[in-house]
């Protein structure tokens, strides 16, 4: 038994945080085809899946929990260009599973959940001392990170995917691209000259299409930063930030996938080729165990199906599950009813701040001013959904912006929000709960009496608004950047 886990040599292929897509493929396949009532095609395309053996549970009826990981095996590398993007086999050997999610499906309830767990969530292994991380659980294969899902956790695992980076991009260009909105300018810029990093570099807010070689960038990066209050600036969420943007790709991909292929039959089919292509199952998995996923995700759609991050919190430079984490483990074992939540004192159910995704834009100019109030809305639970600035600069008043049926969440964000912010209905939001706006009443993040992190997070110190002049039109400002945000709302 070793004391310590050994240290992984640092590397290009170190940069590939992959929890992204494989937890949407097999559900877009399927229901691209099952909505289009091609079951027939649906059972030709699926055995072109590699398989493998795992030992699994045995699925109960109504209800399946799907291990997702993601390789980064870089076999598929042949081109200069793709050597620059993702390194090559002489840099980065084997392959590694950056992505763990568990995607829950329950049929019967006609609802379905997907959970990514951060790879550097610390658990214990059998082959250790002490805590590692989860990551490492893979060095024994698929069948490592099931057996550790299942002895730390207690979560079931009834089937199992995996798909690698070539797979990915194919099945982004097979739909003709992903329309994305990016709030803010972004890159990615490692502090190593020696990292190529991923590539990304958006020089716009906005819209875009993303096709598949930046949509790789953006998923991938992990050291992203955003254009605020005009500088470059480093996201303050980190792992979270990054599962948030890949859960928003992975909607907006499923979204579009089946928009564009359930009746074009000749796109369909290209998407199919390009996600079984790549995709590797568990032996039992099979057309039956797929059209259960059709028949979760058809009453909801793809806007219905909850995308959440496992809760965690820091440990050292790592992370450990938090006690908010019990009542979603809980479900993924079986044993929750969130519909039930709160019922029984007549209020509906209860929402936490981890259930709550936030996206934070500048609405003053003060430098690092949505950085800071995303950082410190994570620190007490809250999900990112992007940060940048607004379409200008000036608001007055802070504003909480939110969707239908969002009405719950904006209230608790409010809440932590020490008595600012304006309720402020908005039928166009996407990609995020809720938006929050800063305005010139900002005061910062307080954690209301009697809550959990209450003791845990002092409330954050403001960042106080540029100072603002009055500019004749056409004329330029000199004591505050122009605001480099897209529109007040995204309508990609």
């Amino acid at each position: 038994m070793s004391a310590h886990p050994p240290t992984l040599p640092a590397s290009p292929g170190r940069v590939f945080l992959w929890r992204l897509a494989l937890a949407g493929v097999l559900t877009m396949v399927a229901t691209a085809f099952g909505l289009g009532g091609g079951s027939v095609l649906l059972h030709h395309k699926f055995a072109q899946a590699k398989s493998v053996r795992v030992d699994l549970d045995k699925a109960l009826p109504g209800s399946m929990n799907m291990l997702l990981l993601g390789s980064d095996s870089r076999a598929f590398v042949e081109d200069e260009g793709d050597k620059s993007s993702f390194g090559d086999t002489r840099l980065v050997g084997g392959q590694r599973a950056d992505v763990i999610i568990i995607a829950r499906v329950e049929p019967k309830a006609r609802r379905a959940i997907l959970v990514s767990i951060p790879r550097d969530t610390l658990v214990r292994l059998p082959r250790y001392r002490g805590q590692v991380l989860i990551n490492q659980s893979f060095e024994e294969g698929p069948q490592g990170v099931i057996n550790a899902i299942k002895s730390n956790f207690g979560v079931p695992i009834h089937h199992y995917a995996q798909i690698d980076f070539d797979g990915f991009r194919k099945m982004v260009d097979a739909i003709g691209g992903v329309r994305m909105y990016v709030p803010a300018p972004s890159r990615d810029r490692p502090n190593d000259p020696k990292n190529r990093g991923t590539g990304l570099d958006i020089k716009k807010a906005g819209c875009q299409v993303f096709d598949g070689k930046t949509a790789l960038a953006w998923v991938r990066s992990r050291y992203f930063q955003y254009y605020e209050a005009g500088r470059w600036r480093s996201d303050p969420t980190s792992d979270i930030g990054r599962i948030s943007r890949q859960q928003d790709f992975i909607r907006r991909l499923m979204n579009q996938a089946i928009e564009k292929g359930a009746f074009n039959p000749i796109r369909a089919n290209r998407l199919a080729d390009a996600a079984m292509a790549n995709l590797t199952v568990d032996d039992t998995f099979n057309v039956k165990d797929a059209l259960r996923m059709v028949q979760a995700f058809r009453p909801v759609g793809t806007q219905g199906v909850e995308m959440v991050a496992l809760p965690t919190k820091p440990s050292g430079v790592h992370l450990a599950v938090s006690a908010e984490a019990q009542p979603l483990i809980a479900r993924l074992r079986g044993e929750g009813d969130p519909a039930a939540v709160g019922a029984a004192n007549g209020k509906g159910p209860k929402v936490a701040p981890s259930e709550v995704k936030v996206r934070v834009l500048n609405g003053t100019g003060a430098p690092g001013q949505a950085g800071d109030a995303a950082a410190d809305l994570g620190a007490v639970g809250f999900g990112t959904g992007g940060l940048g600035d607004a379409d200008r600069f000036g608001y007055g008043n802070t504003e909480i912006r939110y969707g239908p049926g969002a009405q719950p969440k904006a209230a608790l964000l409010a809440r932590y929000l020490g008595g600012v912010g304006k309720f402020v209905s908005d039928s166009t939001v996407r990609g995020a709960d809720v938006v929050l706006v800063t305005g010139g009443d900002w005061k910062g993040v307080t954690p209301p009496p009697g809550s959990a992190n209450q003791a845990a997070a002092p409330a954050s110190t403001p960042t106080t608004a540029a100072p603002t002049t009055t500019t004749a039109k056409g004329a330029s400002s000199s004591s505050s950047p122009a605001p480099a945000g897209g529109p007040a709302q995204p309508v990609c």
